[in-house]
């Protein structure tokens, strides 16, 4: 019974050979070849639209490295950013991916009323961005692991981000689950949840799931409504008691990133957060509508602990470490360096120094 299935197999190779338009009477010769038209039309349309990523990336990096077209704003620190530095991007509205600093994590999002719609590309390195879903005003249901993983080249990410608003406001559960699913075929992907200021309860039942906790210490603006951040003392403001609920958490000091707004930010509040950053061991900051920034601060002054923001003559330092493992920063009583507080550790202290040397030094 087997010979005429064989013998039909056989005919059908040979009329293939013999010409491109022979086919079997009963089809059976058919099939095999549109599976393979059809993974080869699958394969070709995948080829496609990897040339056509690698195209935009590389007319992407063309405008980055062109400075008459870019309008990433440019820092002179040539240091290690000695904290995690983030900024929110996507389309143009809120800031394009490629004027957000090197060396900077980008947190692309669509931010699009609907949280199923797929973000665009980030600019940079894959490894150090994060595509970010939820947001004030975005809704519905989060897309699947299985989506969001296919989405991870098309947006040159690889870590993920969660603005717990929108319909993500105390889902916790719901993103803890799917970061685990994601987890599971990328090992090495991170993840951010970034939270009301009132959240830290709920947050620190996760407080092993997320790489990082954003604590959006803001409103419409830095000191909208219950935030406020008085100059001569900042702690005596309505944002700095949102702060402590935070450090005062069981959540690590070092999982901690201060999210801000560039909207009513000013140069001392900079200083005051890198200070808080330095002495509690928080993770760093982000900036939401970072191509916002006031240009009164700089992007040296975000990156270099050592360098005020704020260059105001009510704000400048009366004495500076020179010398020390600190050298360059303001060690006046209460200042932070990167050694340390001044008041605790002493103004030679806190420069690296001791009884014997002389490296706090007044500013002539």
């Amino acid at each position: 019974m087997l010979l005429p299935v064989v013998l039909l197999a056989f005919m059908c190779l040979c009329g293939n050979a013999q010409s491109s338009n022979a086919t079997c009477a009963a089809g059976d010769c058919d099939e095999p070849a549109l599976v393979q038209m059809s993974r080869t039309s699958s394969h070709e349309e995948l080829q496609g639209r990897r040339r056509r990523r690698r195209r935009r990336r590389s007319r992407r990096r063309r405008r980055s490295d062109d400075s008459s077209d870019s309008r990433r704003r440019r820092s002179s620190y040539t240091g290690t950013i000695p904290y995690v530095l983030q900024a929110y991007c996507g389309d143009s509205w809120l800031t394009d991916c490629s004027d957000v600093p090197d060396g900077w994590q980008q947190h692309v999002g669509a931010f699009d009323p609907d949280i199923t719609t797929e973000p665009p590309e980030a600019d940079g390195t894959a490894s150090d961005n994060y595509m970010t879903f939820g947001g004030s005003g975005v809704e519905g249901t989060l897309p699947s692991a299985s989506t969001i993983e296919g989405w991870f080249d098309d947006s040159n990410t690889a870590n993920l981000d969660f603005d717990m608003e929108g319909s993500l406001a105390g889902a916790f559960s719901t993103v803890a689950t799917l970061t685990e699913e994601i987890q599971t075929s990328y090992p090495d992907a991170k993840a951010q949840v970034t939270c009301l200021v009132s959240t830290y309860d709920s947050a620190a039942e996760y407080k092993d799931t997320f790489d990082y906790f954003g604590i959006m210490i803001h409103g419409d603006s830095m000191t909208s409504g219950s935030y406020s951040i008085p100059e001569d003392d900042p702690t005596s403001g309505g944002t700095w008691p949102y702060i402590k609920d935070w450090i005062d958490s069981d959540i690590d000091n070092s999982k901690i990133v201060l999210s801000l707004t560039t909207t009513g930010l000013e140069g001392y509040m900079v200083d005051w957060f890198k200070q808080l950053i330095a002495e509690y061991g928080l993770a760093g900051m982000s900036f939401w509508y970072w191509d916002q920034l006031d240009d009164s601060i700089s992007i040296t002054c975000i990156e270099d602990q050592g360098t005020q923001c704020d260059t105001s003559d009510s704000f400048k330092c009366s004495a500076t470490c020179n010398g020390g493992s600190a050298d360059g920063y303001c060690c006046d009583t209460g200042d932070m360096t990167s050694v340390g507080n001044c008041s605790t550790l002493g103004q030679e202290g806190c420069c690296g120094g001791t009884d014997s040397t002389t490296y706090c030094q007044l500013v002539s």
